[in-house]
């Protein structure tokens, strides 16, 4: 990862993989693409929603053992991201706009700017790209993009009612 400023853009040849530049990519699955396949640097991860509202999110490696959780709040956006027995952040950076901080305590990790599906539905910017798992940023975008599509799912509903 050498470039701080990233789009996740989808790819021309295939309009379910999505492309982190530099990072990797994902894959939608599913008639849904609820789910999605992420490669990184010769590793991957499988990511979907769990549970009975499908809110929480996991991640397993190839071995299909687990890799990562998010754990979404209950009543404010964002929420834990664990990974291992490491636990971080995904944390509302705007009042706005889906926009996310990726913390490790008090440690600002990268900054998701997500909307729903589109050709370019995440933005991310990254101080320090080696502090950085890229599985992890890979992840963290597809929760920033599913929380952006809940968020706006909220909103529409809220203003049809």
């Amino acid at each position: 990862m050498a470039v701080p400023d990233l789009e996740l853009t989808r790819d021309p040849e295939d309009r379910r993989r999505y492309v982190l530049e530099g990072v990797g990519s994902l894959r939608l699955e599913g008639w849904s693409r609820s789910r999605a396949t992420l490669d990184a640097g010769g590793r991957s991860w499988q990511a979907a929603p769990v549970g009975f509202w499908k809110r929480r999110v996991e991640a397993t490696d190839a071995a299909g053992s687990p890799a990562a959780e998010f754990e979404p709040r209950s009543v404010r956006r964002g929420g834990v991201l664990r990974v291992g027995a490491r636990e971080l952040q995904l944390a509302p950076a705007s009042r706005w706009k889906d926009r996310y901080a990726l913390k490790d305590g008090e440690r600002e990790l990268a900054v998701l700017e997500a909307k729903t599906w589109g050709k370019r539905p995440v933005r991310v910017t990254v101080d320090d790209p080696s502090a950085v798992d890229p599985l992890l940023l890979l992840f963290a975008a597809f929760v920033a993009r599913r929380l952006a599509e809940d968020s706006a799912a909220a909103a529409s509903s809220a203003s049809s009612g």
